[in-house]
């Protein structure tokens, strides 16, 4: 019996010393696999606003409605000569039919909004005989062809395809006063030849354009 019990004794120390000599074996690192050092992944920069592509298609199309504005109420063609420069013609109406050409400069083309300057060359078409009432005061006139100068500022905002081009300006007339009244209303009242004024061409641009991008991005 003292015997057994010696046996059971050494087999059960045997054991506790093969399962040690295990554990510390799993946590010993293994030479032949040695462990692979973190590498860490570089990180790709941001582009700067400036060296984005730009929004702006090289070729874009634009209906435009607005008072004062070079092409009236009407449509316009651009092309981009340069990231953020474009040519531009149009035709529309107004007080008669207008065509005419222009330049734009944007400053933020990469951005969704950018402001822009610009400068256009327009003539408008000839009227006749128009009739016009002030206090009961008639006259009949008519408007010959103009040639105005239209410098002009905004914000075009292209999300996508489309976009829009919102504008201020104004325009000089170099042509000389095209206005002309019948007989018998040569001396019309001021309060009539200022109104006038106003509907004839030339003066403050406040115009809204839809603008939609053509083709595929050049930039």
């Amino acid at each position: 019996m003292k015997q057994l019990v010696i046996l059971t004794t050494a087999v059960a120390l045997s054991t506790v010393s093969y399962a040690q000599a295990q554990t510390e074996l799993q946590t010993q690192p293994n030479a032949a696999n040695p462990p692979v050092p973190a590498v860490d992944q570089p990180r790709i920069p941001v582009p700067l606003l400036s060296e984005q592509p730009s929004r702006y298609h090289q070729s874009s199309l634009s209906i435009e409605a607005g008072w004062g504005a070079p092409y009236g109420w009407g449509v316009s063609y651009a092309y981009l000569v340069m990231p953020n420069l474009d040519i531009n013609a149009g035709v529309g109406i107004g007080v008669g039919g207008k065509i005419g050409v222009g330049a734009r400069y944007f400053l933020r083309p990469q951005g969704e909004l950018s402001p822009y300057f610009g400068v256009n060359l327009a003539r408008t078409g000839r009227i006749d005989n128009v009739e016009i009432t002030v206090d009961q005061e008639q006259a009949i006139y008519s408007m010959a062809p103009s040639g105005v100068l239209h410098l002009r500022g905004g914000l075009r905002w292209q999300p996508g395809r489309l976009g829009l081009l919102g504008t201020l300006g104004y325009g000089a007339r170099f042509t000389g006063d095209p206005v002309t009244y019948q007989n018998g209303y040569s001396t019309p009242s001021q309060r009539l030849r200022d109104l006038v004024d106003v509907i004839s061409p030339g003066g403050v641009e406040v115009s809204l354009g839809l603008v939609i991008n053509l083709g595929q991005p050049q930039w």
